[in-house]
């Protein structure tokens, strides 16, 4: 047993002065900062000691000049591609404008002229990026998410749209039909109507149904890069009109080749937005309250949470 240490103003100092003679001040001061010392979290434990893993080397939006992508490391596609298009840096009616258009030549592969040239993006890891190659001796084409015909006089942000994380599989038929489509609309009615326009792109991967009655996810993979290949591709759209409203329409097409000569109208393909938020695991507009709905939903507003 220790000495009892009575704290006073008088003999006080003699007191602990005994204590510390006999070791036991010491011996006190351990056992209270291992009482005072609280467990530490383990999650501070893991990242002092080795840190997490990340799902790539660069887990922020990659930037680009004129749009901005999020990348998904593990299906080697983007998550989404957002663009701001306005009428000036698509069209030019003032005669004294001397820019001049940019050709797909210009961003040309040195070794075939009329193709693309393709290039890696250097912020990905080496792991976790698509190439080219991926592509070849498959049913799908290099699909542009962020369309070069949205920047026809900046040949910077024209070429940026041929990096590999800008790059999805797409099948011709739909490449060249209703999305094509889609992008066409975009820029002749919606961007010449308004305002501006900030457009959302992206793949998803529904469920299916087989035979036996269960829910599946199914898609095909190309090359040794292990390309997946999106069942579905989603617009969301929100169009400024020249009064400041802000206005929305959200698309959702399946990655498939229309029947022949059946009528592909885009109002078939409006999508609520909840339902695309659901499949791809986004919330949109976070810190807006709604827009008015544009997907002929009339008499409604679509809440954006």
């Amino acid at each position: 047993m220790f000495p009892r240490v009575v704290c006073s103003a008088v003999g006080g100092l003699s007191s602990v002065a005994a204590l510390k003679s006999h070791g036991g001040l010491n011996s006190l001061s351990v056992k209270a900062d291992e009482c005072a010392k609280e467990p530490k979290y383990v999650g501070d434990v893991i990242k002092k000691k080795v840190g997490f893993p990340q799902p790539t080397a660069c887990c922020k939006p990659l930037r680009f000049k004129d749009f901005i992508i999020s990348y998904d490391s593990r299906n080697r596609i983007p998550n989404w591609v957002y663009e701001h298009l306005q009428y000036d840096k698509l069209f030019k009616d003032d005669p004294c404008d001397r820019r001049v258009k940019v050709e797909r030549n210009q961003c040309a592969s040195n070794e075939d002229k009329d193709r693309p040239k393709f290039t890696p993006d250097c912020r990905i890891h080496g792991y976790h990026r698509a190439d080219a190659r991926d592509y070849c001796d498959s049913d799908y084409e290099m699909g542009l998410l962020a369309q070069p015909e949205n920047y026809p006089f900046d040949c910077e942000a024209f070429c940026e749209c041929f990096t590999m994380t800008n790059i999805v599989p797409e099948l011709p038929g739909f490449n060249c039909g209703p999305w094509f489509d889609l992008e066409c609309y975009i820029r002749e009615k919606l961007v010449r109507e308004n305002k501006s326009v900030y457009v959302c792109s992206g793949p998803l991967f529904l469920p299916v149904t087989g035979d036996d009655d269960k829910t599946i996810k199914c898609y095909d993979v190309l090359g040794d890069g292990e390309v997946s290949v999106p069942t579905h591709f989603f617009k969301v759209i929100v169009i400024e009109t020249h009064d400041g409203q802000l206005e929305l329409e959200s698309y959702m097409m399946p990655n498939a080749t229309p029947e022949e000569g059946a009528e592909v109208k885009l109002e078939d393909f409006l999508t609520p937005l909840c339902q695309i938020e659901h499949h791809s695991g986004l919330i949109f507009f976070p810190e807006k309250k709604c827009f008015s709905s544009n997907n002929r939903r009339r008499g409604a507003r679509l809440h954006a949470l």
